[in-house]
């Protein structure tokens, strides 16, 4: 007989609006001894809202004392508008580098002038309902854990997406156009198209069966303790839609992995892990470049081998944890995709292999007695192949990353805490322009360097203490803070703008950069 012993109902509600009124720019590259600069002033303004809805039920219930059944529903809906008009007219000129001069710093000659007018009415609404089944078992020393998911996913899209580019009084035509234009040098006879031009409407359903079974043991081999966890997880969808009709697609991913625990002195355990991974499309996956959905897209795959050691011990009797972590990551039926601006861009097409590679270490432990700090240091190189030219790096190849995390008190006020958080990684991959070919364009970003620092009071650090009747024990939490973000106001790039001097060809990567300092208060509470 079932009887439920937990049930729990979540929703969540999110309105977010954007507005955005560029006004001008100017931004310094180049070398010492050619630095150029890039003076832009923009009209009109870009408008965006996002407004998602979720909610989930679930049920627990017990059938005997050794089987547990979950049931999960939920519902997600995401209403999406990216609007925006705007012109900007740019110079990009040569900056005056003698510091004797009165001119310094400043453009003295314009290499190129032009103007861009970009539109965009686009609009999203996607809603993903989900019913899933879970069991728990326990026989003796095995754990058995098995699930079912159906998913269904309703999605409309309408992309309207137009560029028009001129440089020094000449319209750039797609370059994917023929003929090509070689203005000013030769007269241009052929029909005039904006530089990029994407229309497309898009009603996409997707149904998705999905499940998987994992088995667990703890046991012991000899005086050491060890841990086996093995699994399979299955993934069947296929896309439909108007004009669409996908085929049906299935994936099967098994993995595993042993743990041991050897009888040393040394509190440690060692973890060797493998497996099949699938990572089955969603439909901003299936949307190329130019909005068209490939219903047929397979899922990335990829094979994982990982090696890891948790290493805990005492210093300055107190405790601490280093976890140290090797893995290789092999990957085919990639899907490449680029990144404009902050836009990911698919191609909808498993043309390209890869593989990744990487190490990471962490230390945490209290530092400060009472407080938890870490340092963690990671390496990871990952390239990919497309269509057999060779490996190149991929957006996300970020070498090397360090971090710190240190927390403080004060010793005679303790409900005072401060932390410093300090960032240092190397640079992305920059990308590449519109319609360029990424094997072109293998630049990198600057470093990424930040500092945070925080400082907060919290009201409730002696709740204990206080009488019942104290209003502040109302409160499981509650308390003030002022943080300062990027302390050292460091420019840090994410993306790069792509510039064409017509006269020269060339195109100039210009540095689009983060927020610089910002300031924090911050009131947080819980009942």
């Amino acid at each position: 007989m079932l009887q439920p012993n937990g049930n729990g109902v979540f929703w969540n509600i999110s309105q977010n609006k954007y507005d955005y009124k560029p006004l001008t720019r100017q931004t310094n590259f180049g070398t010492i001894d050619e630095p150029i600069a890039l003076q832009v002033f923009y009209n009109g303004q870009e408008k965006d809202k996002y407004d998602t809805y979720f909610g989930a039920l679930k049920s627990t219930c017990t059938v005997n004392e050794n089987f547990n059944l979950k049931f999960i529903g939920s519902a997600y809906h995401t209403i999406e508008q990216e609007y925006f008009d705007i012109d900007a007219a740019y110079a990009l000129g040569e900056v005056d580098s003698n510091i004797g001069s009165e001119n310094f710093g400043n453009v003295t000659f314009s290499r190129a002038i032009g103007s861009q007018l970009s539109h965009a009415r686009n609009d999203l609404d996607a809603l993903i309902v989900n019913a899933e089944v879970k069991g728990f078992h326990t026989l003796k020393k095995n754990q058995i854990e098995w699930g079912v998911k159906y998913t269904r996913e309703d999605i409309r899209d309408r992309i309207i997406e137009w560029e028009v580019i001129d440089s020094a009084g000449f319209s750039l035509n797609n370059p994917k156009i023929l003929p090509i234009k070689n203005e000013p040098y030769e007269p241009f006879v052929g029909p005039l198209a904006p530089y990029r031009n994407i229309r497309a409407t898009n009603y996409v359903t997707i149904n998705r069966f999905s499940g998987y079974a994992q088995w667990s043991l703890k046991d012991k081999i000899g005086s050491a303790d060890v841990w086996y966890n093995a699994g399979v997880r299955m993934h069947q969808w296929q896309v439909s839609g108007d004009n669409l009709s996908g085929k049906s697609q299935t994936t099967v991913s098994p993995r595993a992995q042993f743990a041991i625990k050897p009888d040393w002195d040394k509190d440690m355990v060692f973890r060797v892990s493998g497996g099949f991974y699938h990572q089955p499309p969603f439909y901003r996956e299936l949307r190329d470049s130019l909005g068209v959905v490939n219903p047929n897209v397979k899922a990335q795959q990829s094979i994982h081998f990982v090696v890891s050691n948790d290493f805990s011990f005492k210093m300055w009797n107190r405790p601490f944890k280093m976890v140290t972590e090797a893995y290789y990551k092999t990957l085919t039926d990639v899907n490449p995709y680029t990144i404009d601006n902050v836009r990911i861009r698919y191609a909808a097409s498993n043309n390209a292999k890869a593989f990744a590679q990487g190490f990471d270490l962490r230390l945490n432990g209290e530092f400060v007695p009472g407080t938890e700090s870490w340092f963690s240091f990671g390496y990871l190189k990952t390239e990919e192949n497309t269509d057999n030219r060779g490996y190149i790096a991929r957006p996300t190849d970020q070498r090397l990353k360090f971090g710190i995390l240190f927390q403080d008190y004060m010793p005679n006020i303790p409900s005072v805490k401060v932390y410093l958080n300090l960032v240092y990684n190397t640079g992305l991959p920059g990308g590449s322009p519109s319609y360029a070919d990424p094997y072109d364009y293998q630049n990198r970003l600057r470093d990424y360097r930040r500092a945070d620092v925080g400082f907060s009071y919290v009201f409730t650090e002696k709740n204990t203490l206080r009488p019942q009747e104290h209003w502040l024990r109302n409160f499981k939490d509650l308390s003030i803070g002022f943080e300062i973000f990027n302390m050292f106001n460091n420019q840090n790039a994410i993306t790069n703008t792509w510039v064409r001097d017509v006269y020269s060809k060339n195109q100039y990567a210009i540095p689009n950069y983060l927020t610089t300092r910002v300031f924090n208060i911050k009131l947080s509470m819980r009942l």
